[in-house]
């Protein structure tokens, strides 16, 4: 049995890490309960929604070194920076007689360690960083990488990238394809009063497409909205819903602002819902009552959005992106991320056809999923045993 560590050490509004840590952790209970023992260290002020979520895949130990501006944690920052070591961590960890720690930014000389790398994007869009960020990333992701003992990267996409910097390390690296799980069971469906609930909360009065993405400038709204317009000026009637944080750190430029003008400029209140931060079930919810789900972005380490849709099999617009392409849905239609022209001809294609030809079998994408998930726990399994 290998003893294996995740530590909560970021903000639970990342909403993105807590959903990744859920869905691995269920693929390891379902798969490998015989073979991996999951411990999660928490902030011990952690709110028990959190616990609630994971305590049904793992022991759950609570810890005041993973509370941020406590006394120990404090402590063991100032052992991290000075002498590259966590010295109050470790201990615990080894308290525990934890054998690997993973997916964890964490790096010791005592214990085995597989980080996980979300993707390089600051290789490709540097300018989305200061100077000084850029420098401090680059930094984080070296210390990590080089002194690690595996990397985990989520696409091959993300290898190519790993191999532009660090070729020489190669061999560290085992690829993990996350796969999403509906909360409540698979569904392609909802019951009448729970669809018009959802509707009706969120103002909803006709079929819509939804793009369910953060709203950060490398996720390409703008080109979305363009659409829109086109075919709104074409006498359609285009609802596009749209949920996730508004709110971009790195934006040099109020690119929100921006967006929130062009809505108000040409007229498109009507056509566009910005619902902003939503309670992933209603999520996973709306992609199921959508015409289509659309993603947009110039960028992705590997998209949950598409792995969600693929899970309940719903048609996708997407970028045609590599990572896009790798992740293959069979209901993906792809267009070029800076060409409006082609995102709304898909459009209106999907507006003007039923989209009843992609229907399938609730027991086909079960069995699908399953698949799935288990080469997730496989492949897991063989990035941390040593």
């Amino acid at each position: 049995m290998v003893r294996v560590a995740f530590l909560l050490n970021y903000p639970t509004h990342y909403k993105g890490a807590i959903n990744y840590f859920r869905n691995l952790f269920f693929a390891i209970d379902k798969n490998l309960k015989h073979e991996v023992k999951i411990f999660l260290f928490v902030p011990d002020n952690l709110s028990q929604e959190y616990i609630d979520i994971f305590s049904p895949f793992a022991q759950i130990i609570k810890t005041n070194i993973l509370t941020r501006n406590s006394t120990k944690w404090v402590i063991d920052k100032i052992g991290e920076k000075l002498l590259d070591k966590n010295i109050l961590l470790d201990r615990l960890l080894s308290n525990y007689k934890i054998d690997v720690v993973s997916h964890s930014s964490f790096i010791s000389k005592k214990i085995k360690t597989v980080n996980w790398v979300m993707d390089f994007q600051h290789l490709h869009f540097p300018d989305l960083w200061t100077k000084k960020e850029l420098k401090l990333t680059k930094q984080f992701l070296n210390r990590l990488i080089t002194k690690s003992d595996r990397i985990f990267l989520s696409s091959a996409s993300a290898f190519d990238d790993f191999k532009m910097e660090y070729d020489h390390l190669t061999d560290k690296v085992n690829i993990l394809h996350f796969v999403c799980q509906p909360e409540e069971g698979l569904k392609i469906d909802l019951d009448e009063r729970t669809k018009k609930d959802l509707l009706s909360k969120y103002d909803i009065n006709r079929a819509f497409f939804y793009l369910p993405n953060q709203f950060w400038s490398h996720k390409n709204h703008e080109v979305t909205f363009k659409a829109v317009k086109i075919l709104k000026d074409k006498g359609y009637s285009p609802l596009l819903v749209t949920s996730g944080l508004m709110n971009d750190f790195r934006s040099k430029k109020d690119h929100i602002q921006g967006l929130l003008n062009y809505i108000k400029e040409n007229d498109l209140s009507s056509n566009i819902l910005l619902l902003g931060l939503i309670p992933y079930k209603d999520v996973l919810n709306l992609m199921i009552l959508s015409q289509c789900i659309i993603n947009p972005s110039f960028f992705e380490g590997w998209s949950s959005t598409v792995e969600e849709s693929k899970t309940i099999g719903k048609p996708l617009i997407l970028s045609d992106i590599k990572v896009h392409k790798e992740q293959k849905p069979e209901f993906g239609m792809y267009f070029d991320p800076n060409n409006v022209n082609e995102l709304s001809i898909i459009m209106e294609k999907v507006i003007n056809e039923s989209v009843n030809h992609y229907s399938i079998e609730v027991e086909q994408l079960k069995k699908t999923l399953e698949n799935r998930t288990t080469a997730f726990a496989i492949d897991f399994a063989k990035g941390i045993k040593f």
